[in-house]
Protein backbone atom coordinates (compact mmCIF):
# COMPACT_ATOMS: atom_id res chain seq x y z
CA UNK A 1 0.00 0.00 0.00
CA UNK A 2 2.88 2.29 0.88
CA UNK A 3 4.81 1.68 -2.61
CA UNK A 4 1.51 3.43 -4.83
CA UNK A 5 1.62 7.01 -2.98
CA UNK A 6 5.37 7.30 -3.28
CA UNK A 7 5.16 6.20 -7.07
CA UNK A 8 2.47 8.77 -7.49
CA UNK A 9 4.73 11.56 -6.09
CA UNK A 10 7.65 10.18 -8.12
CA UNK A 11 5.63 10.67 -11.03
CA UNK A 12 4.31 13.86 -10.36
CA UNK A 13 7.86 15.30 -9.48
CA UNK A 14 9.43 14.29 -12.86
CA UNK A 15 7.06 16.06 -14.41
CA UNK A 16 7.79 18.89 -12.19
CA UNK A 17 11.39 18.66 -13.58
CA UNK A 18 10.59 18.07 -17.22
CA UNK A 19 8.72 21.33 -17.12
CA UNK A 20 11.36 23.13 -15.09
CA UNK A 21 14.09 21.71 -17.45
CA UNK A 22 12.29 23.12 -20.58
CA UNK A 23 11.80 26.79 -18.91
CA UNK A 24 15.19 26.41 -18.13
CA UNK A 25 16.74 25.85 -21.85
CA UNK A 26 14.47 28.34 -22.87
CA UNK A 27 16.04 31.22 -21.25
CA UNK A 28 19.21 29.62 -21.40
CA UNK A 29 19.29 29.66 -25.55
CA UNK A 30 17.84 33.55 -24.91
CA UNK A 31 20.59 34.48 -22.70
CA UNK A 32 23.40 32.46 -25.47
CA UNK A 33 21.66 34.28 -28.20
CA UNK A 34 21.72 37.80 -26.76
CA UNK A 35 25.16 37.17 -25.22
CA UNK A 36 26.39 35.89 -28.62
CA UNK A 37 24.53 38.87 -30.67
CA UNK A 38 26.36 41.39 -28.28
CA UNK A 39 29.84 39.84 -28.55
CA UNK A 40 29.50 39.30 -32.49
CA UNK A 41 28.23 42.76 -32.73
CA UNK A 42 30.99 44.36 -30.35
CA UNK A 43 33.68 42.34 -32.72
CA UNK A 44 31.94 43.69 -36.00
CA UNK A 45 31.83 47.34 -34.61
CA UNK A 46 35.60 47.45 -33.84
CA UNK A 47 36.64 46.03 -37.28
CA UNK A 48 34.22 48.57 -38.90
CA UNK A 49 35.33 51.54 -36.46
CA UNK A 50 39.28 50.72 -37.70
CA UNK A 51 37.70 50.46 -41.32
CA UNK A 52 35.85 53.87 -41.45
CA UNK A 53 39.17 55.66 -39.81
CA UNK A 54 40.89 54.34 -42.16
CA UNK A 55 38.50 54.97 -45.29
CA UNK A 56 37.85 58.30 -44.03
CA UNK A 57 41.80 59.34 -43.69
CA UNK A 58 41.74 58.27 -47.24
CA UNK A 59 39.60 60.95 -47.89
CA UNK A 60 41.32 63.28 -46.12
CA UNK A 61 44.71 62.76 -47.27
CA UNK A 62 43.17 63.30 -50.92
CA UNK A 63 42.20 66.74 -50.04
CA UNK A 64 45.30 67.05 -48.03
CA UNK A 65 47.29 66.79 -50.85
CA UNK A 66 45.92 69.60 -53.19
CA UNK A 67 44.92 71.53 -50.79
CA UNK A 68 48.74 73.45 -51.25
CA UNK A 69 48.67 72.93 -54.41
CA UNK A 70 46.81 76.23 -55.41
CA UNK A 71 48.89 78.55 -53.58
CA UNK A 72 52.51 77.23 -54.39
CA UNK A 73 50.83 77.47 -58.66
CA UNK A 74 49.81 80.94 -57.83
CA UNK A 75 53.12 82.06 -56.47
CA UNK A 76 54.83 80.91 -59.32
CA UNK A 77 56.28 83.76 -61.63
CA UNK A 78 55.24 81.64 -64.75
CA UNK A 79 51.50 81.50 -63.94
CA UNK A 80 51.27 85.65 -63.75
CA UNK A 81 52.99 86.05 -66.82
CA UNK A 82 50.07 83.77 -68.67
CA UNK A 83 47.28 85.95 -67.68
CA UNK A 84 49.43 89.02 -69.45
CA UNK A 85 49.27 87.31 -72.83
CA UNK A 86 46.82 89.42 -74.19
CA UNK A 87 44.55 88.17 -72.16
CA UNK A 88 43.09 85.30 -74.39
CA UNK A 89 43.57 81.69 -74.15
CA UNK A 90 46.86 80.71 -74.81
CA UNK A 91 48.73 76.55 -74.53
CA UNK A 92 48.07 75.14 -71.12
CA UNK A 93 52.30 74.76 -70.50
CA UNK A 94 52.60 74.33 -66.79
CA UNK A 95 49.15 74.04 -65.68
CA UNK A 96 49.15 70.23 -67.86
CA UNK A 97 52.11 69.86 -66.18
CA UNK A 98 51.45 70.51 -62.95
CA UNK A 99 47.82 68.68 -63.46
CA UNK A 100 49.49 65.54 -64.96
CA UNK A 101 52.17 65.21 -62.26
CA UNK A 102 50.12 65.79 -59.09
CA UNK A 103 46.86 63.63 -60.25
CA UNK A 104 44.42 66.76 -60.57
CA UNK A 105 41.61 66.49 -62.12
CA UNK A 106 41.99 70.05 -63.73
CA UNK A 107 43.41 73.55 -63.72
CA UNK A 108 42.51 76.74 -64.77
CA UNK A 109 43.61 80.21 -64.51
CA UNK A 110 40.52 82.53 -64.24
CA UNK A 111 41.14 86.36 -65.01
CA UNK A 112 39.77 88.91 -62.13
CA UNK A 113 36.06 88.78 -63.79
CA UNK A 114 36.34 84.90 -63.42
CA UNK A 115 36.31 83.99 -66.76
CA UNK A 116 38.70 80.80 -67.73
CA UNK A 117 41.68 81.82 -69.57
CA UNK A 118 44.39 78.62 -69.40
CA UNK A 119 42.86 74.81 -68.59
CA UNK A 120 45.62 71.86 -68.33
CA UNK A 121 42.88 70.73 -71.40
CA UNK A 122 43.49 71.89 -74.33
CA UNK A 123 41.47 73.23 -75.80
CA UNK A 124 39.44 74.18 -73.19
CA UNK A 125 35.97 72.18 -73.18
CA UNK A 126 32.60 73.85 -74.21
CA UNK A 127 30.81 73.93 -71.13
CA UNK A 128 33.33 72.42 -68.94
CA UNK A 129 33.53 72.63 -65.08
CA UNK A 130 35.07 76.08 -64.56
CA UNK A 131 34.74 79.49 -64.44
CA UNK A 132 33.70 81.90 -61.69
CA UNK A 133 29.39 81.10 -62.15
CA UNK A 134 30.54 77.41 -61.11
CA UNK A 135 32.65 78.08 -58.53
CA UNK A 136 31.22 80.91 -56.84
CA UNK A 137 31.93 80.39 -53.14
CA UNK A 138 36.08 79.47 -54.11
CA UNK A 139 36.08 82.64 -56.28
CA UNK A 140 34.76 84.71 -53.87
CA UNK A 141 37.01 83.55 -51.53
CA UNK A 142 40.47 83.67 -53.68
CA UNK A 143 39.45 87.12 -54.50
CA UNK A 144 39.16 88.08 -50.89
CA UNK A 145 42.70 86.61 -50.29
CA UNK A 146 41.65 83.60 -48.56
CA UNK A 147 42.13 79.68 -49.95
CA UNK A 148 38.88 79.10 -51.42
CA UNK A 149 37.26 76.04 -51.14
CA UNK A 150 34.14 74.62 -52.67
CA UNK A 151 32.38 71.03 -53.67
CA UNK A 152 31.28 70.55 -56.90
CA UNK A 153 27.92 68.09 -56.00
CA UNK A 154 27.75 64.83 -57.78
CA UNK A 155 25.44 62.49 -59.71
CA UNK A 156 24.75 58.82 -59.88
CA UNK A 157 26.42 59.45 -63.32
CA UNK A 158 29.06 61.40 -62.36
CA UNK A 159 31.64 61.68 -59.03
CA UNK A 160 32.02 65.19 -57.37
CA UNK A 161 34.67 67.84 -57.76
CA UNK A 162 35.98 69.71 -55.14
CA UNK A 163 37.96 72.47 -56.13
CA UNK A 164 40.88 74.93 -54.30
CA UNK A 165 41.17 78.90 -55.43
CA UNK A 166 43.92 80.80 -54.75
CA UNK A 167 44.55 84.59 -55.68
CA UNK A 168 47.04 85.84 -58.19
CA UNK A 169 48.33 89.10 -57.79
CA UNK A 170 50.56 91.40 -58.97
CA UNK A 171 51.58 93.38 -55.74
CA UNK A 172 48.28 94.91 -54.35
CA UNK A 173 46.21 94.15 -57.49
CA UNK A 174 44.36 91.16 -58.36
CA UNK A 175 45.23 89.60 -61.65
CA UNK A 176 42.97 86.45 -61.57
CA UNK A 177 42.45 83.48 -59.44
CA UNK A 178 44.08 79.80 -59.96
CA UNK A 179 41.65 77.03 -59.37
CA UNK A 180 42.43 73.36 -58.71
CA UNK A 181 39.62 70.83 -59.29
CA UNK A 182 40.16 67.04 -57.38
CA UNK A 183 38.02 64.07 -58.90
CA UNK A 184 36.57 62.41 -55.72
CA UNK A 185 36.57 59.44 -57.54
CA UNK A 186 40.07 58.41 -56.44
CA UNK A 187 38.10 57.99 -52.95
CA UNK A 188 35.38 55.97 -54.14
CA UNK A 189 37.40 53.40 -55.90
CA UNK A 190 39.43 52.94 -52.47
CA UNK A 191 35.99 52.99 -50.74
CA UNK A 192 34.69 50.02 -53.05
CA UNK A 193 37.02 47.48 -51.45
CA UNK A 194 35.11 47.93 -48.48
CA UNK A 195 31.98 45.28 -48.44
CA UNK A 196 30.18 47.64 -46.40
CA UNK A 197 28.70 50.43 -47.83
CA UNK A 198 30.39 53.70 -47.01
CA UNK A 199 29.12 57.88 -47.78
CA UNK A 200 30.30 61.27 -46.83
CA UNK A 201 27.80 63.99 -45.97
CA UNK A 202 28.61 67.88 -46.56
CA UNK A 203 26.86 70.21 -44.00
CA UNK A 204 23.57 70.12 -46.06
CA UNK A 205 22.74 66.29 -45.13
CA UNK A 206 23.53 65.65 -48.93
CA UNK A 207 25.82 62.44 -50.12
CA UNK A 208 28.66 63.63 -51.88
CA UNK A 209 31.08 60.63 -51.64
CA UNK A 210 30.54 57.12 -51.63
CA UNK A 211 31.31 53.51 -52.77
CA UNK A 212 27.16 53.18 -53.73
CA UNK A 213 27.10 54.99 -57.24
CA UNK A 214 22.86 55.18 -56.78
CA UNK A 215 23.24 56.84 -53.79
CA UNK A 216 25.27 60.00 -54.77
CA UNK A 217 23.56 63.24 -54.45
CA UNK A 218 20.50 62.26 -52.76
CA UNK A 219 19.98 62.93 -48.89
CA UNK A 220 19.83 60.87 -45.86
CA UNK A 221 16.26 60.85 -45.46
CA UNK A 222 15.82 59.35 -49.44
CA UNK A 223 17.98 56.76 -48.26
CA UNK A 224 16.12 53.13 -47.95
CA UNK A 225 19.47 50.92 -46.35
CA UNK A 226 17.18 49.19 -44.00
CA UNK A 227 16.63 49.52 -40.26
CA UNK A 228 19.71 50.62 -37.81
CA UNK A 229 19.89 48.36 -34.66
CA UNK A 230 20.49 51.05 -32.62
CA UNK A 231 16.79 52.20 -32.89
CA UNK A 232 16.11 48.62 -32.00
CA UNK A 233 14.50 48.04 -28.35
CA UNK A 234 14.80 45.27 -26.21
CA UNK A 235 12.40 43.23 -28.18
CA UNK A 236 13.28 44.07 -31.57
CA UNK A 237 16.79 43.01 -30.58
CA UNK A 238 15.30 39.16 -29.31
CA UNK A 239 13.39 39.42 -33.26
CA UNK A 240 17.12 39.47 -35.25
CA UNK A 241 17.50 35.97 -33.01
CA UNK A 242 14.62 34.68 -34.89
CA UNK A 243 14.60 33.48 -38.40
CA UNK A 244 14.40 36.76 -40.54
CA UNK A 245 11.15 36.98 -42.49
CA UNK A 246 10.89 39.80 -45.80
CA UNK A 247 13.27 41.42 -47.30
CA UNK A 248 14.16 44.66 -44.99
CA UNK A 249 17.82 44.60 -43.74
CA UNK A 250 19.45 45.44 -40.29
CA UNK A 251 22.64 47.23 -40.25
CA UNK A 252 24.57 49.18 -37.92
CA UNK A 253 25.54 52.77 -38.46
CA UNK A 254 29.06 54.24 -37.47
CA UNK A 255 29.88 57.85 -37.82
CA UNK A 256 33.49 59.61 -37.96
CA UNK A 257 33.42 63.67 -38.57
CA UNK A 258 35.60 65.80 -40.97
CA UNK A 259 35.35 69.11 -38.57
CA UNK A 260 37.41 71.07 -41.17
CA UNK A 261 35.66 70.23 -44.16
CA UNK A 262 31.59 70.03 -41.64
CA UNK A 263 31.50 66.49 -43.16
CA UNK A 264 30.22 63.34 -41.63
CA UNK A 265 31.36 60.11 -43.08
CA UNK A 266 28.90 56.95 -42.21
CA UNK A 267 29.22 53.37 -42.46
CA UNK A 268 26.68 50.89 -42.93
CA UNK A 269 27.93 47.50 -41.46
CA UNK A 270 25.31 44.82 -42.52
CA UNK A 271 24.84 41.89 -39.45
CA UNK A 272 23.95 39.29 -40.88
CA UNK A 273 27.03 37.65 -39.92
CA UNK A 274 26.60 38.45 -36.63
CA UNK A 275 22.82 37.10 -36.70
CA UNK A 276 23.86 33.34 -38.25
CA UNK A 277 26.64 33.16 -35.23
CA UNK A 278 24.01 33.80 -32.77
CA UNK A 279 21.92 31.24 -34.51
CA UNK A 280 24.87 28.99 -34.61
CA UNK A 281 25.66 29.86 -30.71
CA UNK A 282 21.72 29.46 -29.60
CA UNK A 283 22.13 26.03 -32.06
CA UNK A 284 25.19 25.05 -29.84
CA UNK A 285 23.26 26.09 -26.44
CA UNK A 286 20.05 23.97 -27.43
CA UNK A 287 22.73 20.74 -28.12
CA UNK A 288 24.26 21.13 -24.32
CA UNK A 289 20.50 21.59 -23.26
CA UNK A 290 19.80 18.81 -24.55
CA UNK A 291 22.43 16.56 -23.45
CA UNK A 292 21.95 18.28 -20.06
CA UNK A 293 18.07 17.20 -20.15
CA UNK A 294 18.89 13.73 -21.02
CA UNK A 295 21.76 13.22 -18.36
CA UNK A 296 19.02 14.72 -15.71
CA UNK A 297 16.53 12.55 -17.10
CA UNK A 298 18.87 9.57 -17.01
CA UNK A 299 19.57 10.33 -13.11
CA UNK A 300 16.38 10.74 -12.24
CA UNK A 301 15.27 7.26 -13.72
CA UNK A 302 18.19 5.87 -12.17
CA UNK A 303 17.57 7.33 -8.62
CA UNK A 304 15.06 4.15 -7.51
CA UNK A 305 18.28 1.99 -8.41
CA UNK A 306 20.54 3.79 -6.86
CA UNK A 307 18.11 3.46 -3.85
CA UNK A 308 17.48 -0.49 -4.17
CA UNK A 309 21.64 -0.45 -4.48
CA UNK A 310 22.17 1.31 -1.37
CA UNK A 311 20.37 -1.01 0.88
CA UNK A 312 22.70 -3.44 -0.64
CA UNK A 313 25.28 -1.78 -0.09
CA UNK A 314 24.37 -0.89 3.91
CA UNK A 315 23.97 -4.87 4.46
CA UNK A 316 27.54 -5.59 2.79
CA UNK A 317 28.45 -2.81 5.11
CA UNK A 318 27.57 -4.74 7.78
CA UNK A 319 29.37 -7.85 6.45
CA UNK A 320 32.27 -5.88 5.77
CA UNK A 321 32.41 -4.25 9.15
CA UNK A 322 32.89 -7.71 10.84
CA UNK A 323 35.07 -8.39 8.63
CA UNK A 324 37.25 -5.59 9.27
CA UNK A 325 36.92 -6.01 12.93
CA UNK A 326 38.68 -9.53 12.42
CA UNK A 327 41.52 -8.09 10.11
CA UNK A 328 42.29 -4.92 12.47
CA UNK A 329 44.32 -7.41 14.69
CA UNK A 330 46.39 -8.66 11.75
CA UNK A 331 47.15 -5.37 10.60
CA UNK A 332 48.68 -4.14 13.95
CA UNK A 333 50.52 -6.84 13.77
CA UNK A 334 52.08 -5.66 10.06
CA UNK A 335 52.31 -2.32 11.06
CA UNK A 336 54.27 -3.64 13.94
CA UNK A 337 56.78 -5.65 11.20
CA UNK A 338 56.60 -2.38 9.79
CA UNK A 339 57.48 -0.30 12.14
CA UNK A 340 60.77 -2.73 12.54
CA UNK A 341 61.52 -2.19 9.10
CA UNK A 342 61.98 1.78 8.95
CA UNK A 343 64.07 1.50 12.31
CA UNK A 344 66.11 -0.91 10.66
CA UNK A 345 65.85 1.18 7.11
CA UNK A 346 67.65 4.04 8.94
CA UNK A 347 70.44 1.83 10.70
CA UNK A 348 71.27 0.64 6.81
CA UNK A 349 70.57 4.51 6.04
CA UNK A 350 73.06 5.62 8.82
CA UNK A 351 75.65 3.05 8.20
CA UNK A 352 75.83 3.80 4.63
CA UNK A 353 76.84 7.28 5.50
CA UNK A 354 79.70 6.13 7.55
CA UNK A 355 80.85 3.82 4.91
CA UNK A 356 80.72 7.11 2.34
CA UNK A 357 82.97 8.64 4.66
CA UNK A 358 84.73 5.77 5.12
CA UNK A 359 85.34 5.32 1.46
CA UNK A 360 86.15 9.48 0.59
CA UNK A 361 89.16 9.00 3.60
CA UNK A 362 90.06 5.93 1.54
CA UNK A 363 90.23 7.29 -1.23
CA UNK A 364 92.51 10.16 0.11
CA UNK A 365 94.89 7.19 1.33
CA UNK A 366 95.04 6.07 -1.68
CA UNK A 367 95.86 9.52 -3.76
CA UNK A 368 98.29 9.55 -0.70
CA UNK A 369 99.29 6.42 -1.72
CA UNK A 370 99.99 6.86 -5.31
CA UNK A 371 102.23 10.34 -4.09
CA UNK A 372 104.10 7.78 -1.89
CA UNK A 373 106.87 7.77 -3.78
CA UNK A 374 107.38 11.36 -4.88
CA UNK A 375 106.61 12.62 -1.82
CA UNK A 376 109.67 10.13 -0.10
CA UNK A 377 112.12 11.58 -3.14
CA UNK A 378 110.84 14.86 -2.01
CA UNK A 379 112.13 14.17 1.68
CA UNK A 380 115.33 12.26 0.69
CA UNK A 381 116.91 15.45 -1.47
CA UNK A 382 116.51 18.26 1.34
CA UNK A 383 117.81 15.27 3.80
CA UNK A 384 120.80 14.38 2.01
CA UNK A 385 121.36 18.48 1.46
CA UNK A 386 120.84 18.83 5.20
CA UNK A 387 123.64 16.40 6.24
CA UNK A 388 125.82 17.51 3.45
CA UNK A 389 125.42 20.89 4.80
CA UNK A 390 125.98 19.78 8.46
CA UNK A 391 129.07 18.12 7.87
CA UNK A 392 130.49 21.02 5.67
CA UNK A 393 129.57 23.36 8.79
CA UNK A 394 130.94 21.49 11.06
CA UNK A 395 134.49 21.48 9.31
CA UNK A 396 134.25 25.53 9.09
CA UNK A 397 133.44 25.33 12.30
CA UNK A 398 136.65 23.60 13.17
CA UNK A 399 138.55 25.85 11.36
CA UNK A 400 137.58 28.51 13.09
CA UNK A 401 135.26 29.89 9.70
CA UNK A 402 132.16 30.11 12.23
CA UNK A 403 130.92 33.26 9.83
CA UNK A 404 130.54 31.00 6.40
CA UNK A 405 129.16 27.84 8.24
CA UNK A 406 126.22 30.45 9.66
CA UNK A 407 125.32 30.04 5.33
CA UNK A 408 124.97 26.33 5.58
CA UNK A 409 123.05 26.91 8.72
CA UNK A 410 120.69 28.89 6.95
CA UNK A 411 119.90 26.52 4.31
CA UNK A 412 119.69 23.72 6.60
CA UNK A 413 116.83 25.83 8.07
CA UNK A 414 114.96 26.84 4.92
CA UNK A 415 114.91 22.76 4.48
CA UNK A 416 113.11 22.03 7.61
CA UNK A 417 110.66 24.54 6.84
CA UNK A 418 110.05 23.35 3.26
CA UNK A 419 109.76 19.77 4.80
CA UNK A 420 107.50 20.91 8.13
CA UNK A 421 105.24 22.31 5.54
CA UNK A 422 104.59 19.48 3.40
CA UNK A 423 104.36 17.46 6.48
CA UNK A 424 101.99 20.46 8.10
CA UNK A 425 99.68 19.62 4.53
CA UNK A 426 99.78 15.90 4.45
CA UNK A 427 99.10 16.07 8.10
CA UNK A 428 95.48 18.07 7.44
CA UNK A 429 94.96 16.45 3.83
CA UNK A 430 94.65 13.01 6.06
CA UNK A 431 92.37 13.69 8.48
CA UNK A 432 88.32 13.16 8.41
CA UNK A 433 87.29 16.20 6.56
CA UNK A 434 83.78 15.98 8.28
CA UNK A 435 80.81 17.89 7.05
CA UNK A 436 81.08 21.69 7.65
CA UNK A 437 80.43 23.91 5.24
CA UNK A 438 81.86 27.75 5.37
CA UNK A 439 83.75 30.02 3.36
CA UNK A 440 86.92 28.97 1.75
CA UNK A 441 89.81 31.05 -0.32
CA UNK A 442 90.00 28.15 -3.40
CA UNK A 443 93.96 30.03 -3.86
CA UNK A 444 94.72 28.44 -0.56
CA UNK A 445 93.15 25.44 -1.36
CA UNK A 446 95.04 25.31 -4.98
CA UNK A 447 97.89 26.05 -2.80
CA UNK A 448 98.36 23.35 -0.58
CA UNK A 449 96.93 20.77 -3.25
CA UNK A 450 100.04 21.71 -5.15
CA UNK A 451 102.18 21.08 -2.48
CA UNK A 452 101.13 17.73 -2.04
CA UNK A 453 101.37 17.33 -6.07
CA UNK A 454 104.58 19.07 -6.79
CA UNK A 455 106.90 16.47 -6.11
CA UNK A 456 104.79 13.74 -8.51
CA UNK A 457 104.85 16.25 -11.08
CA UNK A 458 108.28 16.94 -10.69
CA UNK A 459 108.91 13.15 -10.74
CA UNK A 460 106.88 12.58 -14.21
CA UNK A 461 108.65 15.42 -15.44
CA UNK A 462 105.02 17.10 -16.52
CA UNK A 463 104.80 20.90 -17.42
CA UNK A 464 102.45 22.03 -15.07
CA UNK A 465 100.56 25.97 -16.01
CA UNK A 466 98.70 27.80 -13.48
CA UNK A 467 96.07 30.49 -14.96
CA UNK A 468 95.07 32.40 -11.57
CA UNK A 469 93.28 35.79 -11.15
CA UNK A 470 95.19 38.52 -9.82
CA UNK A 471 92.31 38.60 -6.67
CA UNK A 472 91.26 35.53 -4.17
CA UNK A 473 87.84 33.72 -4.93
CA UNK A 474 85.81 32.70 -1.85
CA UNK A 475 83.19 30.02 -2.35
CA UNK A 476 81.20 27.81 0.17
CA UNK A 477 82.30 24.30 1.12
CA UNK A 478 84.68 22.38 3.45
CA UNK A 479 88.55 23.26 2.49
CA UNK A 480 90.20 19.06 2.94
CA UNK A 481 87.20 18.37 1.25
CA UNK A 482 87.76 20.69 -2.21
CA UNK A 483 91.86 20.19 -1.57
CA UNK A 484 91.13 16.40 -1.91
CA UNK A 485 88.93 17.16 -5.27
CA UNK A 486 91.52 19.72 -7.07
CA UNK A 487 94.28 16.88 -5.91
CA UNK A 488 91.83 14.24 -7.78
CA UNK A 489 91.59 16.12 -10.89
CA UNK A 490 95.14 17.49 -11.42
CA UNK A 491 96.49 13.44 -10.45
CA UNK A 492 94.31 11.96 -12.99
CA UNK A 493 95.45 14.54 -15.32
CA UNK A 494 99.10 14.05 -14.42
CA UNK A 495 98.50 9.98 -14.97
CA UNK A 496 96.78 10.90 -18.29
CA UNK A 497 100.00 12.54 -19.92
CA UNK A 498 102.07 9.73 -18.60
CA UNK A 499 104.31 9.13 -21.66
CA UNK A 500 103.58 11.42 -23.55
CA UNK A 501 106.72 13.03 -25.36
CA UNK A 502 105.63 16.70 -24.65
CA UNK A 503 103.45 16.03 -21.02
CA UNK A 504 101.40 18.85 -20.18
CA UNK A 505 98.62 20.08 -17.74
CA UNK A 506 97.04 23.60 -17.21
CA UNK A 507 95.12 24.61 -14.41
CA UNK A 508 92.82 27.47 -14.49
CA UNK A 509 90.60 29.10 -11.97
CA UNK A 510 88.32 32.77 -13.08
CA UNK A 511 84.30 34.47 -12.30
CA UNK A 512 82.08 34.03 -14.60
CA UNK A 513 78.52 35.05 -13.59
CA UNK A 514 78.41 34.85 -9.80
CA UNK A 515 80.53 31.82 -10.14
CA UNK A 516 83.66 30.27 -9.69
CA UNK A 517 85.14 28.16 -12.13
CA UNK A 518 88.45 25.97 -12.10
CA UNK A 519 89.20 24.05 -15.09
CA UNK A 520 92.05 21.09 -15.94
CA UNK A 521 92.94 19.87 -19.23
CA UNK A 522 95.34 17.75 -20.30
CA UNK A 523 97.32 17.21 -23.73
CA UNK A 524 96.78 13.58 -23.00
CA UNK A 525 94.47 10.94 -25.43
CA UNK A 526 91.68 11.66 -23.89
CA UNK A 527 88.55 9.74 -22.66
CA UNK A 528 86.30 7.60 -25.14
CA UNK A 529 82.95 8.94 -26.19
CA UNK A 530 81.40 5.20 -25.21
CA UNK A 531 82.61 5.56 -21.96
CA UNK A 532 82.43 9.38 -20.98
CA UNK A 533 79.14 9.19 -19.77
CA UNK A 534 80.15 6.74 -17.17
CA UNK A 535 83.08 8.30 -16.11
CA UNK A 536 81.76 9.98 -12.47
CA UNK A 537 80.09 5.92 -11.75
CA UNK A 538 81.36 4.19 -8.38
CA UNK A 539 84.68 1.98 -9.38
CA UNK A 540 84.73 2.74 -12.89
CA UNK A 541 88.12 3.03 -13.94
CA UNK A 542 89.86 2.80 -16.94
CA UNK A 543 93.08 2.49 -15.68
CA UNK A 544 95.09 -1.21 -15.90
CA UNK A 545 93.91 -3.13 -12.78
CA UNK A 546 95.69 -2.09 -9.42
CA UNK A 547 96.41 1.40 -10.45
CA UNK A 548 93.08 2.90 -8.74
CA UNK A 549 89.95 1.66 -7.19
CA UNK A 550 87.65 4.14 -9.40
CA UNK A 551 86.06 6.02 -6.91
CA UNK A 552 88.52 9.55 -7.18
CA UNK A 553 85.67 11.39 -9.82
CA UNK A 554 82.67 9.75 -8.12
CA UNK A 555 84.11 11.26 -4.89
CA UNK A 556 85.07 14.40 -6.17
CA UNK A 557 81.96 14.67 -8.32
CA UNK A 558 79.91 13.96 -4.62
CA UNK A 559 81.56 16.48 -2.98
CA UNK A 560 81.20 19.61 -5.64
CA UNK A 561 77.15 18.27 -5.83
CA UNK A 562 76.79 18.61 -2.11
CA UNK A 563 78.57 22.48 -2.38
CA UNK A 564 75.60 23.00 -4.71
CA UNK A 565 78.20 23.29 -7.59
CA UNK A 566 78.79 21.17 -10.81
CA UNK A 567 81.48 19.15 -12.07
CA UNK A 568 81.93 18.12 -15.86
CA UNK A 569 84.10 16.26 -17.96
CA UNK A 570 84.39 16.43 -21.70
CA UNK A 571 87.20 16.08 -24.55
CA UNK A 572 88.85 18.84 -25.98
CA UNK A 573 89.11 20.39 -29.74
CA UNK A 574 92.81 19.58 -29.54
CA UNK A 575 93.25 16.35 -27.51
CA UNK A 576 92.97 15.54 -24.36
CA UNK A 577 90.33 16.27 -21.86
CA UNK A 578 88.72 18.74 -19.20
CA UNK A 579 87.53 18.77 -16.49
CA UNK A 580 85.21 21.73 -15.29
CA UNK A 581 84.09 22.64 -11.86
CA UNK A 582 81.66 25.33 -11.24
CA UNK A 583 81.07 26.66 -7.74
CA UNK A 584 78.73 29.36 -6.46
CA UNK A 585 80.98 32.51 -4.89
CA UNK A 586 80.18 34.08 -1.82
CA UNK A 587 81.42 37.52 -0.45
CA UNK A 588 84.98 37.72 1.09
CA UNK A 589 83.93 39.45 3.54
CA UNK A 590 81.78 36.53 4.92
CA UNK A 591 85.41 35.00 5.22
CA UNK A 592 86.90 37.61 7.24
CA UNK A 593 84.03 37.36 9.19
CA UNK A 594 84.70 33.75 9.80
Amino acid sequence: MTRRPERHAWRKLKMSIGTATIAAALVVLLLTGLASLRLTLAESETRAEANLAVQTAVLERLLDKFRLLSPLLARGPDIAQMLHRNNGPTEPGIAAIAAGMSGAEEIWLMDSAGNVIVSSQDPVPSGAIGGADKIPQAFEQATQGQLGRELIPGTPEMPSNYVFASPLRSGEKLLGVLAVRVSLEDVEQAWALSKDPIMAFDRTGRVVVTNVPAWRGKTAEKLHPGVNIADLSFVGRINLLLPKAGSTKNYMQLTSNLPVLGWEVRTLVDIEDARHQSGWAMLIALLICVIAAGGIWFLITRREEFVREERRRRAAALRLERRVQSRTAELRHANALLEQEVREREQAEANLRLTQAELVQAAKLATLGRMSAALSHEYNQPLAAIRSDAEIAEMLIDRGRAEEAKGNLTRIGGMVKRMAEIAKTLKGFTRKSGTDIKPVSLRQVIDEAMLLLQPQIKQNDVSLLLDLPSSDIIVKGGRIRLEQVVINLLSNAVDAVNGKADPEVTLTLQRENGEAVLTVSDNGSGIDEDVLPQIFDPFFTTKDVGAGLGLGLSIAYKIVHDFSGTLKAANRESGGAVFTMRLPVVDERVLAAE
